[in-house]
């Protein structure tokens, strides 16, 4: 198995006001925005499925990461031996406990750390940009909690229209595949 991991944020955040707007003129605020909430979204792409799986914390510490592994670990069948998950090199992701506590817990997650400034590398970053411009960018959040069902609706909704398409392709064609072999 192989995954690809990443975070969003806390670029996510909760203002008064709305978000990246499309005109060309820069609107005077005369005061300043009140923020009420800053969100980090813990993210897995599976390119095998073309699923993602989302969770979002306060905090961006060893702690979050190593839960939301937990999280990914348990979504997976027993029987596959391996996770290798593909990552960048935030030192949350290299602290001693994290290391420890997944080696501990989750030993079949391997990590596959990538080259330093090579986020076009994890598969992932394309689709926190589609998250960004479908169910950030333009919208106002009121709190947290409005934040996270925006980002769960959006994973929602990536998934269903994604999911299992990579297999479905597989299902149809290697059938084919194997007849004329």
């Amino acid at each position: 198995m192989l995954l690809y991991l990443d975070e969003k944020g806390p670029s996510i955040t909760a203002k008064t006001h709305g978000g990246t707007s499309w005109s060309s003129t820069q609107v005077k605020i005369e005061k300043a925005q009140k923020i009420n909430g800053l969100l980090n979204v813990f993210g897995t792409y599976d390119h095998t499925n073309d699923k993602i799986h989302v969770h979002c914390y306060r905090n961006k510490t060893a702690k979050q990461f190593v839960d939301f592994l937990k999280r990914v670990d348990k979504r997976y069948d027993k029987n596959i031996q391996n996770i290798f998950v593909v990552l960048d090199n935030l030192s949350v992701h290299k602290s001693k406990k994290a290391k420890d506590e997944i080696s501990k817990y989750c030993p079949r997650i391997k990590f596959v750390f990538l080259p330093v400034r090579s986020p076009e590398l994890n598969l992932i970053e394309v689709r926190w940009s589609w998250l960004q411009r479908q169910a950030i960018n333009n919208s106002t959040f009121k709190d947290e909690q409005e934040i996270g069902r925006a980002v769960s609706k959006w994973k929602d909704i990536y998934n269903k229209k994604h999911g299992k398409a990579n297999t479905n392709i597989l299902q149809e064609y290697l059938p084919l595949c194997l007849q004329s072999c």
